[in-house]
């Protein structure tokens, strides 16, 4: 029987358990805009304009990284820590955006 070690097995539980809470918070993220038929009109009439070029760059780094590490650490089904914990840590950083992100939209949409 192959022994694995204690960090081993706490990395896969984090990055399993953070996968979950994301793909949680993106299909919490969809229900206001797809209960609400008068929100798209709201949102419509609403313009984004962000200070430079680093507002946008960033987190769509960020989300690219994020894919990466996922598409990696599925691959080896969790089995290399460095990778677990890269994503863990990327999904952290992801997920407090989201959050971000999301707390300035919801009081347009509802």
């Amino acid at each position: 029987m192959i022994e694995t070690s204690k960090n081993h097995t706490i990395s896969k539980i984090v990055a399993k358990s953070l996968l979950r809470i994301f793909v949680l918070l993106l299909a919490l993220a969809s229900v206001p805009i797809l209960s609400n038929k008068g929100a798209q009109s709201s949102l419509d009439a609403k313009h984004i304009a962000f200070p430079n070029e680093m507002a946008i760059v960033a987190p769509a780094l960020l989300f690219i990284i994020f894919v990466v590490l996922l598409i990696f650490m599925l691959k080896n089904k969790y089995l290399r820590v460095d990778i677990n914990w890269q994503f863990s840590l990327c999904t952290i950083f992801l997920l407090i955006y989201l959050i971000l992100l999301y707390s300035r939209i919801y009081p347009l949409v509802a």
